[in-house]
């Protein structure tokens, strides 16, 4: 609108001429639009208009005469014809006698103008376009003629529209603002009188807490233990006492230092494994714990006391932290045994506790790590509380408040801060859970000037800010008081005052494309610079394309030259005209972007100087031009040697001006405010590496893009289009007003405007091309560039020696042998889990394991190896496993490109067995050696996925027709029913046979006979093993859970075979699996989990080892909602205690954050007793719900390292036994050394590839997850996804968390923790290993797969607003920049312009040939018409579309062709290669591309992204078409025992009494709503059955109606409503029960809920996919095909891809949806 508004007002008050307005008010006669022309100039007009074979005047006379032939033709209009010819033949017979040029030309233009065309039509000009319409004199257009007033109306109202959209905007932010103060944040401070105080003696405390350490800790049998112990129990018990911590989370935090301490005794004890001290270990790795887990709040706090105003001073020795009277740390426990450094060690630990305690309560706070460096360290300045406290005397009475009161007086005001700023109130609904309301107006988005977390955290940053802006509710600032006192005051701070949204945002996040311009500018402005130097290098100097001036003196004048000037390095030198075009659109997007709070403290001298700079340095390409276009045109009038000298002086400084413009906005365009954080270095090899690479794919590019210029200029030459580059000024200013000559520049815009589409377009698959040859090269740069080795190395016989050298290196080697003398019994346990997987047979162990016949029997139990332990080999008594015999060249070769032997069948054996050769031949760090191995959680967040498959998932028998079952043989195993729909664990083993076949086996082995059993006659306890062995190969819990635990094991593993004896950590009794791996599930939801759930969650915690956690939320109500006295009074007691508590007034709950553990209690509603329960400061999830879920989680974690993982992942133990390498990759030489500030990205084994759309999806993720990310890590482009990565858990905690979680904002939440890391800088590093894998599941089905992307190009519409997003594209280097957007925002990005190419394609070349001459009348267009529109674009368009667009087919799937026969063979890459397009993947790829683009588009401009379940199940239900259909009949058979029908249909009475129950029990069973007692038939039939028929009428819920018949409720309903009947046991012979079957559902014609497939993607693909054919159809039918002569054959390739494109919108989710129809749709 702006742009608009600009253009009108522009436009009224300097429009001369308008013909658009005027067109029928023509001059009166043609006249020269140019005066003074010379003599063979004027000779040429007379020419063009008068000649006698090309001039326009004998090609009309042939055209009419043409004309005349059609009988339509009225004998008037051949007059009219006859009269023209002749008048114009007089006058052009008068031009060639004359003698006078100026008078020949005159009489020739009026021979034809005026003549021929009655003053419509002069042709004057020299070049094309020849002719143009002439307008009359006195059509000057000024305000009061009505195209004025039309314009001048028309920018008013644009103005009135803007400035009331600015108005509405800050009125409705005004009322927000109000409305939050008013409801959330009183005017008066909160209660004085504080919350309750401890709930224990802190004596009594201290004791547990030493007593933990004594007796649970491994740290116990170090020395000096019990004094470190006494030492950090009673820090701890006086904290909780003086700053009134909750209880828990005191006792919680303190188990956590003490494992993160044992982990960095760990990394201590590693530097020096050969010769360990553990005298004093204890001590140095507090000094390492200090030093990495608070990095962060050290350089905050010396920023701050930099800051003299903040007047923070420096403690010598341990700071009082209110106070706290506790045993120091003894010197004597220090190496030097000096006081100073028990001194520092003793304030290292009080630093460390007190942060730990303030981050462990901060709930939301987390999110904003500088917020809780804050309260850290006025916490830790803080002299003694004094008499009433820090937060007040506390309320003698009760209640007094249930909260810890540092929780109520310190953090939840910051929380209820957050709160308010984003929502309303959170409700409890209908099913009893949270529901959250949103402020009116944030439901899409949060609007720009709204605050969130990264707004208030870097308010924090600022010294400045900080110091000034926070205020006390007495109007003081906090930093008037003494440093000493501010912790006091702390909770008597105005946050909303101090942090209100509009005084602090710093970044906008707008919802528009200036916002993604404002990130992305550099990406366009490369393109930009590219794509105009190819189309001046394709311009040419000739006659055609220079402006004729009138008269030789104007022959040299820049007024007569071209506008980009004659010479190409003239014309080059007009590409620096882009630095200050691009520079404006950037300055609007940065204001855009730039809040009002970094705008008004901008506003200073120095800021308005810096800007002049700019904009001199700007507009200076602007002067420079202007400066080179003088001097060349005194060079070509006197081409001396002082004025080409002149003009190469000019050049310089142009091209030197131009580039340092160049260089500011294209290599270092990061302001100073971009950078809070200074970034990692980047080496000279790998910085030289990332600039090569993206010089050789643009320059392919360039290259490319430069024969496409070359063919869209010679196009619009052959159709003599306007060049306005090759028009001169006063040609446009003579001509821009005339209708010809504005829709000649039109077309020739669109066309070239088609063409920069078509360049930004293909960026991503050169990109990915290049990944993809990267990636390969890389493989072999990881095997040092032996190339031959490795394609032909036999990498699977090299697994012993490979594990025993790298994995398990501290064993002893079997004599004569390169393996270790456990690696046979290790083998064979590895196998033994494959075994118990089912994932070979127990005879097929042959060829695997060393010992053979071990298989038989196998149970969990004889895994465990507490119970069976490895044994070393000794001497030659084992068999070398078949597959690590040594095989000669051929037999490699075969296996390694065409196949593995058949004696292996189970394709994710061979994964497995290929996927650990090829690691462990890749380069890894030496592992940790047992006991000294860093501790690690694996995080798992949850919220309603299934955790185990149940009986009525995987077979359910009353939803199927019992009368058409019928039994069958199938695989040989047993009888199995034959079904309308196929029951799930059917498909399953159908899926699986191998592995189900060996399930039985194994079972059978067991005494537990499964095969040949119906599924109907199976015992519970046999289907407790079916549901647990359908869930291993489904996408559920257990089996992610089951996966990652096998950490225990392996970690157990390395403890048995490598330990250090000597280490007093490595005692039997000190020793636990446990203090080095904790697995936590976050259970959102298992508050509201019912008995099925809890009872699937206490299998875990029985089956799997102790260092299973869950963590979940518990909730209480507020408020009882009875209305008894007793109630009211406790009402009035929990308000009074909420108030005190400042509990936020809108929500009707108080939280809890809860952690159990396998020795939890179980209680008798199969729930656990929590062991710690820690009150949150309000409801938890303000986010789109998982990052909030990780967050409120992370306090339980334990050791330094984090891996996230998703719940429908998997893991291998023989993966698992890597573990200890991987953490070798954080291994530093000496404390605070860069390595521990990394994060390791893993790849993943995509599981779930059966099914067309299941294997596109995961070739996809594979192709991503490895040879991509590979590439991404190497160039600087790769981030955080969430799983499988391990992190340095410290560091995380120091940017707030593994996630982040702002409404909509942060909705893909993962890839935040990864940018974040990025930005703060310092030493972190993103690096890729592949050695190590886990499992994953994939979406299967076609709306799944859309489903996911759309959550995805959602999220990543988001994130090209965010402020990390931008400064990332800032700050990076060129090439990382690049890669970052590529890899990620980029290619969203990129299927919106792919997505768009085709339509706008097809649109332009319509526009052209529709706009081309009509043959018939040639000598009537501005033209000569001598080639066709057709032709030219036939000529554009096979360039474009050439054989390269298989090229760009085929790439899609090429890197994971490379990836699949780097990892596994040539063969099978090949098959699947194949496969993929013979199944027609381009095809999805298409829709998906227009999909993805359809969704960050809508996100970018109007907002609305959520959370998507895609669910991740089968592929197999059906979708209707328009909807779901509605059934009007059902018929249902119910089978009654203990009846007799026969009396009963002889008794009247009990017939009739019957009927009603059965009606009734009919309208229950249905819900009442859609079935009523009216619509129930019921008969009564001999045998004991009774047939009962629904006739309904409704046409809703009748889908509901029909599952609810067809479940067994329907048979207990009826037998409970029979036994009701008065008198019924005259008839009856014992207790009646009954089975119901669904015998039949007929659909009618109506529809009983809207959706379906159609409905699915009618506004994504439909309407689109028919416009595209529409005028596909229209340009057939225009002349496009049939008319471009020779070009027709080039024209193939154009027509399949737009085939292509229009086939799979319109079609595409019918092809892939094979489940789509049934009879009754």
């Amino acid at each position: 609108a702006a742009a608009l508004l600009l253009l009108l007002l522009g436009v009224a008050p300097c429009a001369g001429h308008v013909h658009v307005f005027d067109s029928v008010r023509t001059a009166k006669t043609c006249t020269m639009w140019m005066e003074d022309l010379t003599a063979d100039q004027y000779h040429q007009i007379r020419k063009n208009n008068c000649d006698k074979t090309v001039g326009r005047v004998a090609r009309a006379t042939e055209e009419f005469e043409v004309a005349k032939q059609n009988p339509k033709v009225s004998d008037a209009q051949k007059e009219d014809w006859t009269s023209r010819v002749s008048n114009a033949t007089k006058l052009c017979d008068r031009a060639y006698t004359t003698s006078n040029s100026r008078e020949a030309a005159t009489l020739a233009v009026e021979a034809f103008g005026t003549a021929i065309m009655q003053n419509h039509l002069c042709c004057t000009r020299l070049r094309p376009p020849f002719c143009t319409v002439p307008v009359h004199q006195d059509s000057q257009m000024t305000f009061r003629s009505p195209a004025g007033i039309l314009l001048s109306a028309g920018a008013l109202l644009m103005l009135v529209m803007l400035v009331s959209s600015a108005i509405d905007s800050c009125i409705k932010r005004r009322q927000a603002d109000e409305r939050g103060q008013a409801e959330a944040t009183p005017d008066e401070p909160p209660h004085t009188a504080g919350a309750a105080g401890p709930l224990m003696d802190a004596t009594t405390l201290t004791l547990e807490l030493q007593n933990d350490w004594i007796r649970a800790s491994p740290l116990r049998a170090l020395p000096g233990a019990k004094r470190m112990a006494a030492s950090s129990a009673s820090l701890f018990g006086s904290l909780f006492a003086t700053f009134e911590f909750q209880k828990d989370s005191v006792r919680n935090q303190y188990e956590h230092l003490l494992s993160l301490w044992r982990s960095h005794v760990a990394t201590v004890a590693d530097r020096s494994l050969d010769d360990v001290d553990e005298s004093f270990l204890l001590a140095q790795a507090l000094d390492d714990l200090h030093c990495e887990l608070l990095e962060g709040f050290l350089k905050w706090r010396e920023k701050f006391r930099g800051y003299d105003d903040s007047k923070m001073p420096e403690f010598e020795g341990p700071p009082p932290a209110g106070g706290v009277q506790w045993e120091h740390i003894d010197r004597a426990l220090c190496p030097t045994r000096e006081h100073e450094e028990a001194t520092e060690r003793s304030t290292q630990l009080v630093e460390i506790a007190v942060y730990l305690l303030v981050w462990g309560e901060a709930g939301n706070v987390r999110f904003m790590p500088e917020v809780v460096y804050f309260i850290t360290e006025l916490a830790l300045s803080s002299s003694g509380p004094g008499g009433p406290g820090f937060y007040g005397a506390a309320e003698p009475v009760a209640p007094g408040g249930r909260s810890g009161r540092f929780l109520a007086r310190v953090i939840r005001p910051l929380y209820s801060l957050v709160f308010d700023e984003w929502y309303e109130r959170v409700e409890i609904n209908e099913k009893g859970g949270d529901k959250k309301v949103l402020i009116k107006g944030f439901e899409r988005f949060l609007l720009p000037d709204v605050a969130n977390y990264d707004d208030w955290n870097e308010f924090f940053c600022d010294p400045h800010q900080v110091v000034e802006g926070i205020i006390l509710w007495d109007g003081r600032g906090l930093f008037e008081e003494e440093h000493s006192d501010r912790f006091a005051a702390l909770s008597n701070v105005h946050w909303r005052a101090s942090l209100k949204g509009s005084q602090i945002k710093t970044h906008r996040e707008c919802h528009s494309m200036m916002g993604v311009f404002a990130a992305t500018h550099r990406v366009w402005f490369l393109h930009a610079l590219f794509f105009f130097v190819s189309v001046i290098l394709v311009v040419e100097d000739t006659p055609a394309n220079i402006p004729v001036p009138p008269s030789s003196a104007e022959a040299h004048s820049w007024r007569w030259r071209p506008l980009m000037g004659v010479g190409q390095l003239v014309r080059l030198s007009a590409v620096g005209l882009l630095v200050p075009v691009h520079a404006a659109l950037w300055a609007l997007a940065r204001l855009e972007t730039t809040s009002n709070n970094i705008l008004t403290r901008s506003c200073t001298c120095l800021f308005f100087l810096e800007s002049l700079c700019w904009t001199a340095l700007w507009l200076a390409p602007i002067a420079t031009f202007a400066f080179v276009r003088i001097c060349a045109g005194q060079e070509e009038a006197n081409p001396s040697k002082l004025n080409q000298g002149n003009l190469y002086t000019a050049l310089a400084v142009h091209h030197a001006v131009t580039f340092l413009g160049v260089f500011f906005l294209l290599l270092a365009p990061a302001k100073k405010a971009d950078r809070l954080f200074q970034l990692t270095a980047v080496p000279l090899r790998l910085r030289v590496i990332r600039y090569l690479f993206w010089f050789c794919v643009m320059v392919i590019k360039f290259l490319l893009g430069l024969t496409i210029s070359a063919a869209v200029w010679n196009a619009s030459a052959n159709m003599e289009f306007i060049n306005i580059g090759r028009e001169a000024p006063e040609e446009i200013l003579g001509l821009w007003r005339n209708s010809n000559w504005s829709a000649n520049m039109y077309t020739w815009l669109i066309l070239w405007l088609t063409a920069w589409w078509l360049f930004i377009s293909d960026t991503a698959m050169w990109f990915q091309a290049g990944c993809m040859f990267l990636g390969v090269g890389i493989v072999f740069v990881q095997r040092s560039c032996f190339c031959c080795q490795f394609i032909l190395e036999d990498a699977l016989q090299k697994i012993p020696k490979r594990m025993s050298k790298f994995v398990f290196p501290y064993t002893k080697m079997l004599r004569g042998e390169e393996i270790s003398e456990y690696f046979p019994a290790l083998w064979d346990r590895v196998v033994a889990y494959m075994r118990y997987e089912d994932k070979c047979e127990s005879d097929g162990l042959g060829s695997l394991s060393f010992h053979r016949g071990r298989g038989a029997g196998l149970t969990w139990e004889k895994l465990s190896l507490k119970t069976h332990p490895l044994q070393a080999t000794h001497g030659r008594d084992y068999t070398m496993p078949d597959f690590f015999e040594h095989l000669t060249l051929p037999e490699v070769t075969w296996r390694n490109y065409c196949g593995w032997p058949k004696s292996l069948a189970n394709e994710d054996l061979k994964w497995r067995l290929y996927a650990l050769a090829r690691g462990l031949g890749l380069p890894m760090p030496r592992p940790f050696r047992a006991p000294y191995i860093p501790g690690i959680t694996v995080m798992i967040p949850h919220y309603g996925e299934t955790i185990i498959l149940s009986k009525s998932e995987l077979y359910d028998i009353g939803a199927n027709d019992q009368s058409r079952r019928s039994h069958v043989q199938l695989g040989g195993l047993c009888k199995v029913p034959v079904r309308e729909m196929v029951p799930l664990i059917d498909w399953l083993r159908n899926r699986y046979q191998d592995e189900y076949r060996a399930f039985v086996n194994r079972m059978q082995a067991r005494g537990m006979h499964i095969g040949g059993v119906a599924w109907d006659d199976l015992q519970e306890h046999q289907w407790d093993k079916i549901c647990v062995w359908a869930s291993m190969r489904m996408q559920t819990l257990w089996r992610t859970v089951a996966g990652m635990c096998l950490y225990h094991p392996a970690l157990q593993v390395h403890y048995d075979v490598q330990r250090i004896e000597s280490s007093r950590l490595a005692a039997s009794d000190v020793w636990n699996a446990a203090d080095c791996f904790t697995c936590m599930i976050s259970m959102q939801i298992y508050k509201s989990f019912d008995k099925n759930r809890l009872s699937q969650t206490n299998k875990m915690f029985n089956k799997l080892p102790d260092s299973l956690q869950v963590a979940y939320i518990d909730h209480e109500d507020l408020y009882p909602q009875t209305d008894d006295t007793a109630s009211m009074r406790r009402r009035e007691a929990a308000e009074q205690a909420a108030a005190i508590d400042r509990v936020h007034p809108r929500q009707a709950r108080r939280y809890w954050s809860c952690l159990i553990d396998k020795k939890c209690p179980v209680q008798p509603d199969l729930r656990r007793t929590p062991k710690y329960r820690i009150e949150l400061p309000g409801f938890p999830i303000l986010g789109d719900g998982k990052s909030d879920n990780q967050n409120h989680a992370i306090p339980f974690m334990r050791g330094i390292f984090s891996q996230c993982i998703d719940a429908n992942q998997g893991a291998y133990f023989e993966q698992m036994l890597l573990l200890p390498c991987v953490l070798g990759e954080f291994r530093t030489h000496a404390r605070g050394k860069g390595k521990a500030k990394r994060i390791i990205g893993l790849p993943e084994h995509i599981t779930s590839d059966f099914g067309s759309i299941g294997d596109f999806a995961a070739g996809s993720e594979i192709a991503f997850g490895t040879i991509s990310q590979r590439s991404f890590a190497v160039l600087g482009g790769r981030m955080h996804y969430g799983h499988p990565d391990i992190m340095n858990k410290q560091y995380m905690m120091q940017q707030g968390g593994v996630s982040k979680a702002t409404k909509t904002i942060n909705l893909s939440e993962d890839i935040f923790a990864g940018m974040d890391f990025t930005l703060r800088g310092e030493g972190r590093k993103i690096r890729h290993c592949e050695y190590f894998h886990v499992a994953k599941g994939r979406d299967l089905g076609f709306n799944a797969v859309l489903g996911f992307f759309s959550k995805l190009s959602n999220g990543t519409g988001e994130q090209m607003l965010t402020r990390q997003m931008m400064r990332l594209s800032q700050c990076l280097q060129l090439p990382e920049a690049l890669t970052f957007h590529y890899a990620h925002a980029g290619y969203y990005l990129t299927q919106y312009l792919i997505s768009e190419s085709m339509p706008i394609l097809v649109f332009t070349w319509l526009l052209i040939v529709c706009s081309d001459c009509n043959r018939q009348w040639t000598s009537m267009y501005d033209v000569d018409c001598t080639t066709s529109a057709a032709e030219a674009m036939g000529n554009v368009l096979g360039t474009w579309f050439s054989a390269i667009i298989f090229f760009f087919l085929i790439i899609t799937s090429l890197p994971l062709f490379a990836e699949i026969w780097l990892e596994r063979n040539f063969g099978t890459a090949l098959r699947r290669w194949v496969t993929q397009l013979c199944t027609c993947s381009f095809l999805l790829f298409i829709f998906q591309s227009k999909i993805i683009g359809y969704y960050i588009m809508a996100e970018i401009k109007q907002g609305g992204a959520s959370y998507v379940a895609t669910g991740r199940g089968l592929p197999t239900d059906r979708r209707a078409f328009v909807g779901t259909p509605a059934y009007v009949f059902f018929k249902v058979v119910i089978a009654v025992q203990n009846v007799d029908m026969t009396r009963l249909k002889a008794n009247d009475r009990l017939k009739q009494l019957a009927t009603e129950n059965i009606r009734k029990a009919i309208v229950a069973a249905t819900g009442g709503k859609s079935v009523k007692t009216e619509d129930v038939t019921v008969s009564f039939h001999d045998r004991e059955s009774i047939v009962v028929e629904i006739d309904s009428d409704s046409r809703s819920g009748t889908n509901a109606v029909k599952a609810k018949l067809g479940s067994n409720s329907v048979g207990g309903e009826v037998a409970k409503q029979l036994a009701a009947v008065p008198d019924i046991g005259q008839v009856c012979r014992g207790a009646v029960t009954a089975t119901s079957v669904l015998k039949k559902a007929d659909a009618g014609w109506g529809i009983d809920s809207v959706g379906g497939l159609y409905l699915d993607y009618t506004q994504h693909t439909y309407y689109r996919g028919i416009e595209l054919l529409f005028y596909t159809l229209l340009l057939l039918y225009a002349g496009g095909y049939s008319e471009a002569g020779v070009y027709k054959s080039s024209l193939t390739y154009t027509f399949v891809s737009i085939g292509l494109v229009i086939f799979a919108w319109l079609y595409a989710p019918f092809i892939f949806n094979p489940y789509q129809f049934s009879a009754g749709y």
